[in-house]
């Protein structure tokens, strides 16, 4: 398995499903230019090759998982996530999980929260853990209108269940998980995005979610994919991560980004640039 230590804390890359990823849904308003500048990367059909990447997380002899994919349902376009495998290969079990963090409550970021059992009841799959949510997330898509709406069945099936279940800890715009993780609000993507940042023993890192979906957006971060709830917002959102990342050289965890998604970005010849580790 693809893992990474950053000082004291320890991040284990979680694959649970692919994707790939057509430019001229993912972002139509550049697909020309991105196939023109990035099309090498694309298979025959231009296509290009994506991931939904979980990310547990070892601090202070806790295990955090960060987003929780696909889940296990079957849902029309997506694949089934494979995150249970996942887990089961890094030598832990759901009930091992202490804590939960969605970084904002799309589809493919908190599907494995529940699963539904023989009985059609849906229950929480990972019976220990504490979920931790941004308030103004929550405030934002649990609304009887977002509920309602055709493809949120997620919301019904996956969040809608944690909300009388007494493990979920709302959070404000940043806050301390513990003394080395830090969740960052990274607005525009969706309105209560966060990252995560890591802080251990003098070195950094960040768990990004979707505030960047494609290494592309390094050279182009106004290029924002239609699912951005405020495009101009995410833009900047990403300009600033990707600064503060190089500045601060935090090792780089992007879930999206092919599979695991760690590295670094650096600047060469005055552009940033991302190496994988």
């Amino acid at each position: 398995m693809h893992k990474v230590t950053i000082g004291n804390v320890e991040v284990t890359a979680l694959f649970d499903a692919p994707i790939l990823m057509d430019p001229r849904h993912f972002m139509p308003q550049h697909a020309d230019a991105f196939l023109s500048e990035f099309g090498h990367l694309a298979d025959e059909r231009g296509l290009m090759q994506m991931a939904v990447t979980c990310y547990l997380v070892r601090s202070n002899g806790k295990n955090y998982l960060v987003d929780t994919g696909l889940g296990p349902r079957k849902r029309p376009g997506f694949p089934s996530g494979n995150l249970d495998l996942a887990i089961r290969d890094a030598g832990l079990k759901p009930a091992d999980i202490d804590a939960v963090v969605n970084t904002h409550l799309h589809i493919d970021h908190v599907g494995w929260n529940t699963f539904d059992r023989d009985d059609g009841t849906r229950e929480v799959f990972f019976p220990n853990a504490r979920f931790f949510l941004q308030q103004q997330e929550w405030d934002y898509w649990m609304t009887p209108e977002h509920l309602a709406a055709p493809g949120n069945a997620h919301l019904v099936e996956c969040v809608e269940p944690l909300r009388d279940s007494g493990r979920v800890t709302f959070i404000g715009a940043e806050h301390a998980i513990d003394e080395q993780l830090t969740c960052v609000p990274t607005p525009g993507h969706t309105p209560g995005h966060v990252a995560v940042g890591i802080m251990s023993s003098g070195e950094r890192a960040v768990i990004v979610g979707d505030a960047s979906h494609h290494p592309a957006q390094l050279l182009h971060p106004d290029w924002s994919p239609p699912f951005d709830t405020d495009p101009v917002q995410s833009a900047r959102t990403r300009e600033r991560l990707f600064d503060w990342a190089i500045e601060e050289q935090r090792t780089w965890i992007a879930g999206h980004w092919e599979h695991p998604g760690l590295g670094r970005l650096v600047r060469l010849d005055g552009k940033r640039s991302f190496r994988a580790l």
